[in-house]
Order: structure tokens, then sequence, then C-alpha cells
């Protein structure tokens, strides 16, 4: 009887080592013919993070808990697979009326019907009574709100043309657009350098001085820290993902509602420079491109970038802008320290911007002319 133990032990010992050795054969096969690749697919752990005890996040709230498990689902979702044909990017204009470079934008999308959605949202159509001239507009406008400039009402905007947007699930990426905005490029270097892009063009700044730091309050605590607030221009391009972060926060779009401010007893904090970049940069700040793709020319140091008038829409003018291939920051303390940084798509240094403003209405005319004959046709062999 004892004997017989003896042999089961033995033969169990046996099988769990011949069942190791079988394994690690196996396992080295696998690799030695298709590479790890295929291996992390066949045991399915290569991809996955499993939480440790040790390297379970810390939350302050339920609510801030909630914001982050909602996040990571949406990020961690696989994007739609569409065909070239199937794709569309979203033009979202936040304007007060009637857009003065209309005809430049039907010029602009002409031919390429199926590969783009227009959204507007006019906050003073009905005081305006716009009647819109191309048929690119006409039926495009959404439900719109009174916005005023500096308040959340300006946020309220933007994630009302992202919602309307996101309704078309063939819509993959939405770029925010003002009156004053024209194209760089023609449509297919736009589309392609946004829809090839792995990331999203949010300007995404951490500057220590008044203009940005400075406008942090404490009442932002504890979901919101210093460390991670952001200052940036509004005018973004995000992907569908990013799209649906913003249109489903409750916990810090409230928190910038209820906080940031006009007003020397509020900072001076304006949450169309601060909202989006701050709350994208705690979510996902890694498939952020820090910059944006829209430019505008702040070397008036005033509290509103420069406006284009008729004298300064030229060739030279629009073949530098085009040109620029770095972004840069500059600090809003007494150092005035002053960053500057390739701007990399994919991780090869491209131009960096797509659209321009502020232009006069006065330029339509000269813009009309000068964009489709000469600007865009640079486009055609830069991407």
């Amino acid at each position: 009887m004892v004997n017989g133990s003896r042999w089961m032990v033995r033969r169990r010992i046996l099988i769990l080592v011949s069942s190791i050795v079988i394994l690690s054969l196996f396992s080295s096969a696998l690799v030695a013919k298709f590479g790890s690749p295929l291996r992390c697919e066949f045991f399915s752990l290569c991809n996955k993070n499993f939480p440790s005890l040790s390297s379970i996040p810390y939350y302050t709230s339920d609510d801030e808990l909630t914001a982050h498990v909602l996040a990571q689902e949406i990020l961690s979702r696989p994007t739609l697979t569409l065909s070239v044909e199937q794709a569309k990017v979203a033009f979202m204009f936040m304007t007060p009326g009637a857009l003065p470079f209309e005809a430049i934008w039907e010029k602009f999308f002409e031919g390429h019907e199926g590969k783009y959605s227009v959204y507007v949202h006019a906050s003073e159509k009905a005081s305006l009574g716009i009647i819109w001239k191309s048929k690119v507009f006409k039926g495009r406008e959404i439900r719109s709100e009174k916005v005023f400039w500096g308040q959340i009402a300006m946020v309220d905007a933007e994630r009302r043309l992202l919602a309307n947007a996101l309704q078309d699930l063939h819509n993959q990426y939405f770029v925010l657009l003002s009156e004053t905005c024209v194209p760089l490029h023609d449509f297919n270097y736009i589309y392609n350098y946004l829809l090839g892009a792995r990331m999203s063009f949010v300007d995404c700044f951490d500057d220590p001085g008044p203009h940005g730091l400075g406008r942090y309050m404490d009442s932002m605590m504890p979901e919101i820290r210093k460390s991670v607030w952001r200052k940036g221009a509004q005018w973004f391009a995000v992907n569908r993902q990013h799209a649906l972060l913003v249109v489903a926060d409750n916990l810090y779009y409230r928190k910038f509602s209820s906080f940031c401010k006009p007003g020397p007893e509020n900072h001076n904090c304006y949450p169309d420079e601060h909202y989006v970049q701050t709350f994208l940069h705690i979510m996902d700040p890694s498939n952020l491109a820090n910059w944006t793709v829209t430019h505008v020319d702040w070397s008036e140091r005033k509290w509103h970038p420069k406006s284009y008038t008729i004298g300064d829409v030229t060739e030279t003018t629009f073949a530098a802008i085009q040109a620029i291939n770095k972004h840069v920051h500059i600090t809003s303390d007494g150092a005035a320290k002053k960053t500057t940084v390739p701007c990399l798509w994919n991780g090869e240094e491209r131009p960096c911007f797509l659209f321009a403003r502020k232009f006069l209405p006065e330029t339509a005319d000269i813009l009309s002319q000068l964009l489709p004959r000469s600007t865009w046709q640079r486009s055609q062999q830069a991407l």
C-alpha cells in the first residue's frame, strides 16, 4: 500500500514536470515560427493592464472614480473600422451670425461630398436674420444659445457642437472653427493630415504665469490639482474618443462652470482657454499633440491676436504660415520663458497649421482669389 502511494506521487510529479517541459517547448516553437506578437495574442496577456494592489490609483471621491472609469472605457474601445470613403471630418463653426468666408469654404468642400460634415452654432441668428447662400451651410445649423466671451457659455457651445457631430458615426475627427478662420491647405491635405494622425491637436501648456497657473483657484480641488492645470488656444481638432470624453464629462465641467469665470475675484479665469485643455490632459495626456492646428499671430502682445486686414493678405504671408514646423509657447510671468518644439505628426516633423485666423470680413474677395489659385496649390505635394 505504501509502495502504491509512493508510485502515485512520483507519477503526478512526472506528469507535472512533463507538462511544464511540453508547454515551454510549445511556447518556444510559437515564438520561433511566428514571433512574440502571436505569443502575446495566444496567451492574451501582453496588452492587458492587470491592476495590482500597489498600483490601484486613489481617487478623492466617487464622482472622480466614476469619471475615470468612464474615460477608461471610452479610450479602450476600438474605433469603428471605416474605409477611406466612409470616414468623415466634422467641421464645426462657432459664429455669432453669418460666415463672411462662406464662398471660400464652399470652394474648399467642392468635390469632396461624403468626406465631411458641417455644423454651425450661430448664436445670434435670430437677431441677424441669416440667409445662407451656399448649399454647404443650408440646414446645417444646430440649436444654438447666446455665447459670451470668456464665460462658460463658450464651452457649452463647443460641447453642443460636438454632441451634434457625434450623432454621425462616420465622423471620426472634429475641428472647431470660428467665423474668422480660413483653410491654409486644400481639402485632401487637411483630410489626410487629420485622419492619419494618431493624436488629437489640443494646445496644452503648463504656464506658471498669471495667465496660466495664476488663474487656478483652490476651489478646483481635490479633483483638479495645480500640477494638472493647463492653458491653451480654444481652437481644437480632436479624434472621436476625445470628443466623446468631453461630451460625457460632468464632474470637471461642473468645476469649471462654478469657479472658472472672468473678473479679478475669479483670477480672470476663462474656461475656453482651460477646460478642454486641462480635462484631456488629465484623462489622456500621452495622446495630445500639445499644439493647435489653427494659426494666430500674437506678435502684438495684446489680449487678442492680430486681425488680418487686406494689406496683410499676400502670398508671402500664407507661404510663411504654411512653412511653420515648430510651435512656440511663452510663459506669461516676468521671465517670459520661450519654448520651441517641433510639430511631430506621428513622429515626423511636419507643418503645424491647417487653418488660420483672424481675418476681417473685408479680406473675403482677395482671399477667394488667392487661396484656391495659389495657397492651396502648394498643398498637393506637401503630404
